[in-house]
């Protein structure tokens, strides 16, 4: 099986590679090499986040294997997670010694880390939340409390601890509705299967932006991040991302269920 998940990665046929390598991995649990391989596929896959859990999965198995500390690094990079980025490389220079190339790399993501910090909604006064794009002339605030903000589709809670916000959810009217509707608010675009421009879906652009003001990350690291949530391989959460819980909420009956995002300190 292993060998035929090889094949497959080699070949190009990303797909079939991860299945085979789970298929694997259920018949050798205890090897390290299969989960950091299926991480290199998934990777090639584009999901950027299922690739960080595999290599996390190789180094809960074996914590000195230095290939998946290093994708683990890279894959926690591209997702938006600076600083689990840097928290992985240092301790790859802590087992390999001086890397010039490595360290600077490191250097790289502490500044963006404190970048990050200076940027982001959460840990910073509620004043902000009126000026952030998440906000502006989409989401009305709610006279009735001041920490409550709503759109057409949705509606953004704050709350704060010591005077900062240290919880921010957007809960959806309707996620499968919002799913359904071309965004109309945040101007986010994606490429169909003939390469043209379109308009992402309401629930996608108002995630992204989401996660992009509350973590204070580019929205393409944030559109990364909604993917990995999105995976049922990801459940409800909570994960910790650059420095936040991040993960969904549900509430209401099953009749009525109102699904969200959520990111707290």
């Amino acid at each position: 099986m292993l060998s035929q998940a090889r094949a497959a990665l080699k070949s190009g046929d990303t797909e079939s590679a991860v299945r085979l390598y789970l298929r694997a991995q259920s018949l050798s649990p205890r090897d390290p090499e299969i989960p950091h391989e299926r991480g290199l596929a998934l990777l090639e896959t584009g999901e950027v986040g299922l690739a960080a859990l595999a290599q996390a999965e190789a180094l809960a198995l074996d914590s000195a294997h230095i290939g998946a500390r290093a994708q683990r690094a890279a894959a926690l990079e591209a997702l938006g997670d600076d600083e689990g980025a840097a928290w992985e490389l240092r301790d790859l220079l802590s087992r390999i010694g001086p890397q010039p190339a490595l360290s600077a790399r490191l250097s790289s993501l502490e500044q963006s880390v404190q970048r990050a910090a200076s940027r982001r909604l959460l840990g910073g006064s509620p004043a902000r939340l009126n000026t952030s794009p998440l906000v502006g002339s989409t989401l009305a605030r709610n006279i009735s409390d001041p920490l409550t903000f709503r759109a057409p589709f949705a509606e953004l809670r704050a709350e704060l601890r010591q005077g900062v916000v240290a919880r921010l959810e957007l809960v959806f009217d309707s996620m499968d509705a919002s799913l359904g509707r071309s965004d109309l608010t945040y101007g986010g675009s994606t490429e169909d299967e003939h390469g043209r421009r379109v308009p992402l879906d309401e629930f996608t652009a108002a995630g992204i932006v989401f996660l992009s003001e509350s973590l204070g990350i580019e929205p393409l690291r944030a559109r990364r991040m909604l993917s990995f949530l999105l995976a049922p391989e990801c459940g409800l959460g909570p994960h910790r991302f650059a420095g936040v819980n991040v993960g969904w909420t549900i509430s209401g009956a099953n009749g009525a269920r109102r699904y969200g995002l959520s990111a707290e300190t």
